[in-house]
């Protein structure tokens, strides 16, 4: 079996799973501080993907993004000192390789599954949707490429054996001596990035023959991908609270919408986000007012000017409700924000 890839293999998808704009391929090495969770999202949409950005627990956020663009592999870092809740689309011909480097992945879920900190996550090729949860004080290390390429990689170095346990399996535990190795690497490739079109391609073929050889290395440990029923359903509740935050809906008129009770809606959500639904659904309706505050773009598009008209349009019914609630979460008065965008 061979170990090592061939010089030869050709590159499928020169832009790997991210459309970059002009402006990023010239320089496609990409460092940037974040102080919000719309200013995350932003960093996501500037690399073509759509990402809702919830930050959980209260305070000032300040976190990091770093981007390494190899043409057919990115490496991306996130750290962030707030937990954070991302969701949304990965796309069909996309696989990642996500590992947590700094030891705080105490709230780290994917997939509302409880996360291992010594594995490698985000390979399953079935899956469109991420949806996972960061820990305060973490750092994740993200390697993406798209299936086309990957597949032809595992084909042309001997190792198309794994793609039926990658298929199955979302998580592959590793031992603490390989988790380090990689993630090593991994910080090199960040620290430290290509700065030539033939280095990119040589140095994107060593880390997809590193994650591989852990792959097979510990192929024994990987875990069956199942999701419950109510898995399901929390994550299918995220995604009506993004679309839905700004109409004014109770427990039950939202549990007649999902088809399911209200126990079992407390229940994973509790067990999910230490918070009943209707505090998750007000989190993102914060989050949602936040965002519009920090951008004056989106508050003409949706002709808005005062904080009243914001917290309005997002749901909220008692102004001074509203004022307590989003002082406790960010730390600042809604006019501080509002000020600030200005």
């Amino acid at each position: 079996m061979a170990n090592h890839p061939s010089s030869s293999l050709p590159c499928l998808s020169p832009t790997g799973c991210f459309q970059l704009p002009e402006h990023l391929t010239s320089s496609p090495h990409w460092d940037t501080s974040f102080f919000s969770a719309c200013e995350l999202s932003q960093c996501f949409a500037k690399i073509g993907k759509t990402f809702t950005v919830v930050q959980l627990s209260p305070g000032p956020l300040a976190g990091r993004f770093s981007m390494v663009h190899l043409g057919s592999v990115s490496v991306l870092m996130i750290s962030t000192n707030k937990v954070l809740l991302l969701n949304g689309e990965r796309g069909k011909n996309c696989v990642s390789f996500a590992l947590e480097v700094s030891g705080n992945s105490a709230d780290h879920r994917v997939h509302c599954q409880a996360f291992h900190h010594s594995a490698l996550y985000g390979f399953n090729q079935n899956l469109q949707e991420a949806h996972f949860q960061l820990s305060a004080g973490s750092i994740s290390i993200i390697t993406v490429t798209t299936s086309d390429y990957l597949n032809a990689f595992l084909t042309r170095t001997g190792y198309e054996h794994l793609v039926e346990p990658m298929l199955t399996s979302n998580c592959l535990n590793l031992d603490q001596a390989m988790h380090l190795r990689i993630a090593n690497q991994l910080g090199k490739v960040l620290r430290h990035p290509p700065n030539s079109q033939r280095e990119c391609q040589l140095t994107s073929q060593v880390v997809l023959t590193s994650l591989l050889t852990c792959l097979q290395s510990q192929a024994d440990h990987f875990e069956p991908f199942e999701l419950t029923s109510r898995q399901q359903l929390v994550q299918e509740f995220v995604r009506w609270g993004v679309s839905n935050g700004n109409t004014a809906h109770t427990l039950d008129e939202i549990c007649q919408q999902l088809y399911t009770s209200r126990r079992t809606l407390i229940l994973g959500s509790k067990e999910n986000f230490q918070r009943g639904p209707m505090e998750l659904l007000r989190t993102i309706r914060l989050q949602q007012v936040h965002a519009l505050l920090r951008s004056p773009v989106e508050r003409d598009r949706a002709g808005l000017k005062q904080v009243s008209e914001v917290a309005a349009f997002c749901g909220f019914r008692s102004r001074g409700h509203f004022a307590r609630a989003y002082q406790e979460h960010f730390a600042e008065s809604p006019r501080t924000t509002l000020l600030r965008s200005a």
